[in-house]
């Protein structure tokens, strides 16, 4: 997603007051009743390079030192978020993560307030960092021979390992949680607005009906060529006023439409309609 016609640039905590959860419509639906996050495995990160980084010892003898590395490593789990990229482009506005975890768009983007989360003190948390090579390899030292000093090295070493993307990802703009002892993360109240594609759709009804006006209800579309978010409800309700008291566009497009309807099977046919017949309406 590229910067335009940014404002105030975020630093600091102000980068993620904010958290954006893309995801499909039934994993939303499993959120919101449980008011729970799963913690995904770290082995299906969608980084290649991430996923398949080596381990290194120099001495031969401390083999099962290396084994207990990657048997500790796999252990941990993550939950990912996107961040608003300034202070006028928000999380919920990258078309890019749409497309990728919200169902190709047909999915929802879930707003959480950061500090209503109940992130327990064992959890890393951190903004992910991005860079063209990442660590290819974890060299663990010779001096890191027992499981507990294996565990104080993760801990140190943990923005390397776990916090640390190719550039190609960037445009994620990833704040992400990572832990080793929780299945879930309790997000109760920490809803603060669920984001959809359509005020329309089966889906987005469904939305309002499950949430019961706890939380906004908003949509995503195009508003003088930037993306900008609408309440559903309000929307619809203002569509429907217009389509009861139809106005001078409306009568337009509804005889437009008609008279494509009537001439679409003359492929040599001029669809230019020239006379529009309108009638007295009041203003809605």
């Amino acid at each position: 997603m590229e910067l335009v016609h940014s404002e105030k640039p975020l630093v600091g905590d102000d980068r993620f007051k904010k958290l954006y959860h893309f995801t499909s419509f039934d994993i939303f639906v499993r959120i919101w009743l449980s008011k729970k996050l799963k913690f995904g495995s770290m082995l299906n990160v969608n980084d290649i390079q991430e996923s398949m980084k080596g381990i290194s010892i120099s001495n031969p003898s401390h083999l099962p030192v290396m084994f207990a590395f990657q048997d500790l490593v796999t252990q941990y789990k993550q939950i990912s978020f996107s961040l608003d990229q300034d202070s006028s482009i928000k999380g919920y506005m990258n078309t890019m993560m749409w497309g990728y975890y919200a169902d190709k768009s047909r999915g929802v983007c879930i707003e959480f307030d950061y500090d209503k989360l109940k992130i327990p003190d064992e959890v890393l948390k951190g903004v992910v960092n991005y860079c063209d090579i990442p660590p290819q390899r974890t060299d663990i030292p010779d001096s890191i021979t027992t499981i507990k000093e294996l565990k104080d090295y993760i801990a140190a070493e943990q923005n390397g390992l776990f916090f640390t993307k190719q550039t190609g990802w960037s445009g994620e703009k990833e704040y992400r949680l990572v832990c080793n002892a929780l299945d879930y993360l309790d997000v109760d109240g920490a809803i603060d607005c669920v984001y959809l594609t359509s005020y329309e759709s089966d889906e987005c009804r469904l939305v309002e009906q499950l949430v019961h006006d706890e939380i906004e209800v908003k949509y995503i579309h195009y508003l003088n060529g930037m993306l900008t978010a609408s309440e559903t409800k309000k929307t619809r309700l203002q569509i429907e006023k217009i389509q009861k008291k139809p106005g001078v566009l409306k009568q337009m497009s509804d005889q437009a439409k008609k008279y494509y309807q009537e001439h679409k099977e003359n492929e040599d046919f001029p669809l230019v309609l020239d006379k529009y017949i309108l009638s007295h309406t009041d203003t809605p």
